[in-house]
C-alpha cells in the first residue's frame, strides 16, 4: 500500500509496530510448557472465584487457579452482550481480557495473550449533516494485542498484571479531518495497564487480594442489576461481549470460607467512570457534547465499601450483596458539570437447576440516585430530590437440545420516587428490557453460531439491537469471528439515532 503521505505513514507505521512487538513475543523461547489442571466446576453458576474456591480450598494453591480472575457466575453461555447500563434510563452513562490458553513455564511464570485483527463496516449510514461526522462505511480496521503476565511469588501468594494496546487505521483511511479530536482521543488508539494485583492465602480460610481487579456480581448473563461493582466499555454498544466490558479497579479483596459459605468484603480505593461514546461518536445521541466527568478524587475518605455472602447446594445457589458507591453514571448539575453521586445497594441474586432448565433471579434497591438538573426559562435548576429505585431480573435457560443453548431474561427498573421532575427530565418510570439468546456449536464445538436481541421498553419500541454471528476454531491457537448486527432506533433519547449504525464485522484472533 503506498502511503498518501507523511502522516499516513506514521500512523500506519504505529499499527504494524503494536502487531510486530506481539510477533516478536510469539517468536521468544520462554521455556517448556506443562499442562494446567482444570477447575472444579460442577457448581453452576457460582457467583465469582471465592465460591468455587470453597469446594476446592487447600493451603497449596495451583498457579491456574491464581489466573481465573474472578468469572463470576459460571455462564452456561460465556458470550452474551451487555448493553443495559448504556440505556439506563434517564442517566449519562461496555474486563476483563478473555481467558486464553495459559502457558504455565516452570512452574513460577505464566504468560499469555492474544492478538486480534478486526474489521467493521457500516451498511446502512445516512449521509450526515453539514458540520458532522460521516460514519459511514469502514469504522474498524483494528490491531490489538492483549498480555499477561503472572508469577507466584510464594507458595500460596502470586501476581499478575495484564496490559493492551490498539490502532485504529480506519480513521486515517477516511480521513483523520472528519472525526473530533475528543473521537480520535478516545477511539483511534489506546495503551493501558489494566490487571495489576497481589493475591495470597493468609489462613486455610481467609484470603487477601490487592490491586486493580474484577469483580463479578449476579446470575444474568445478558442485563446487569447486581454487578455494580465495575465500570464498563459502552463506547459501542452491543458490539462487545460481556467479558470484554468490565474496567479493573483498584481495591482490596478479603474472602472467608466457612462451611458452604463464602463472605467476601472489598474496600475500593479507585473510582472509574464508565467509558461513553463521546461527541463526534456514531453512536452518541445529543447534536452537542458534554462536559468532561468530574470524577470523585482518590482520597481516603472517598473510600467505597462492598460486601457479599455467597451460599452453595447442589443445584442451587444464592448470594447477598450490599455496596456503598459513586456511581458509574453521571448527571449533570445546575453549574453543568457531569457528577457521580454516592448511592447505596442491597440486592440478592439466585440460579436453581431442574432438570434441562436453569432458572434465575435478581432483585436490588438502590437509594440516593440523582437525576441530572432541569432546564427551566433557558435556566439550569438542580434537582435536589434523591431518588430510590427497585430493580428486578427473571430468567430462565434450557439446554436440553442437542449441542444448542436458549435463554431468555427480562428486567425491570422501577424509579419508585417517581415524579415531575423526574418525567420533565426525560426519565421513565419503568425501563424494561428483554434478552433473548440462542447458541448451536457444530463439529465437536468447532464451530459456534449465537444469535442475541436485546429489546427495551414494555412492548420493545424503546429501540435495541439483533446480533448475529458465526466462530470457527481453525486451529487450538487461531479463530475467526464473523457477524451481523442491527440497531432499532426507539423512542428513548440515547436510542434515536443508533438504527444508522447496521454494520458488518468480523475478527481474528492468535492466542499464545
Amino acid at each position: 500500500m503506498k502511503c498518501l503521505n507523511s502522516l499516513i505513514c506514521r500512523r500506519f507505521t504505529c499499527f504494524v509496530f503494536i502487531i510486530s512487538i506481539g510477533l516478536i513475543l510469539l517468536n521468544t523461547p520462554l521455556g517448556a510448557a506443562d499442562d494446567i489442571p482444570l477447575k472444579n466446576q460442577d457448581n453452576i453458576h457460582a457467583d465469582d472465584e471465592s465460591i468455587m474456591k470453597n469446594q476446592t480450598k487447600s493451603v497449596e494453591k495451583d498457579l491456574d487457579d491464581f489466573f481465573e480472575d474472578d468469572p463470576g457466575p459460571d455462564s452456561l453461555d460465556k458470550n452474551a452482550g451487555d448493553l443495559d447500563e448504556f440505556f439506563s434510563d434517564g442517566e449519562i452513562q461496555i474486563d476483563s481480557i478473555p481467558d486464553s490458553q495459559t502457558a504455565l513455564i516452570d512452574k513460577n511464570y505464566s504468560l499469555n495473550g492474544n492478538i486480534n485483527i478486526k474489521t467493521g463496516y457500516r451498511l446502512n449510514h445516512d449521509s450526515p449533516l453539514p458540520g458532522f461526522t460521516d460514519h459511514r462505511g469502514l469504522f474498524d480496521l483494528k490491531g490489538e494485542i492483549d498480555i499477561e503476565f503472572g508469577y507466584k511469588i510464594f507458595s500460596s501468594y502470586d501476581f499478575f498484571v495484564s496490559g493492551s494496546a490498539f490502532y485504529n487505521l480506519a480513521y486515517e483511511l477516511n480521513n483523520r479531518n472528519h472525526y473530533t479530536n475528543k473521537f480520535l482521543d478516545d477511539n483511534e488508539k489506546d495503551l493501558e495497564l489494566d490487571k495489576l494485583f497481589i493475591r495470597g492465602s493468609l489462613t486455610n480460610a481467609f484470603d487477601i487480594k490487592l490491586g486493580r481487579q474484577v469483580v463479578v456480581w449476579g446470575k444474568s448473563d445478558n442485563i446487569r442489576v447486581t454487578d455494580i461493582l465495575n465500570p464498563l466499555d459502552l463506547r459501542e454498544p452491543g458490539m462487545t461481549d460481556i467479558e470484554d466490558l468490565r474496567l479493573p479497579v483498584f481495591m482490596t479483596r478479603l474472602d472467608y470460607y466457612f462451611f458452604n459459605l463464602s463472605l467476601s468484603g472489598f474496600l475500593i480505593h479507585e473510582h472509574r467512570s464508565h467509558k461513553m461514546p463521546v461527541f463526534g461518536s456514531s453512536y452518541f445521541y445529543l447534536p452537542n457534547s458534554l462536559p468532561e466527568d468530574t470524577d470523585p478524587s482518590d482520597r481516603i475518605e472517598n473510600t467505597e465499601f462492598a460486601l457479599s455472602l455467597s451460599a452453595t447446594y447442589p443445584g442451587f445457589d444464592i448470594s447477598f450483596y450490599m455496596a456503598d458507591i459513586y456511581d458509574n453514571s453521571a448527571y449533570l448539575n445546575a453549574k453543568n458539570q457531569r457528577v457521580h453521586g454516592k448511592i447505596s445497594m442491597a440486592g440478592v441474586a439466585a440460579n436453581k437447576a431442574f432438570g434441562n432448565f436453569l432458572y434465575k433471579a435478581e432483585a436490588a434497591l438502590f437509594k440516593g440516585i440523582r437525576l441530572s438538573a432541569l432546564q427551566k426559562n433557558f435556566i439550569f435548576v438542580e434537582n435536589l430530590h434523591d431518588y430510590s429505585r427497585f430493580d428486578s431480573l427473571v430468567g430462565v435457560e434450557y439446554s436440553g437440545l442437542k449441542d444448542t443453548r436458549l435463554s431468555f431474561e427480562a428486567a425491570d427498573k422501577w424509579l419508585i420516587d417517581y415524579d415531575d421532575d423526574a418525567q420533565k427530565g426525560g426519565n421513565r418510570e419503568h425501563m424494561v428490557q428483554y434478552a433473548l439468546r440462542v447458541s448451536r456449536t457444530f463439529l465437536n464445538e468447532v464451530m459456534e453460531f449465537s444469535i442475541l436481541a436485546s429489546l427495551y421498553g414494555k412492548t420493545a419500541d424503546d429501540g435495541g439491537f439483533l446480533r448475529t454471528q458465526g466462530g470457527y476454531d481453525m486451529s487450538d491457537d487461531i479463530s475467526f469471528t464473523l457477524g451481523v448486527i442491527f440497531y432499532k432506533s426507539g423512542s428513548n433519547a440515547m436510542l434515536w439515532q443508533i438504527g444508522e449504525n447496521d454494520s458488518i464485522f468480523s475478527s481474528i484472533v492468535y492466542s499464545f
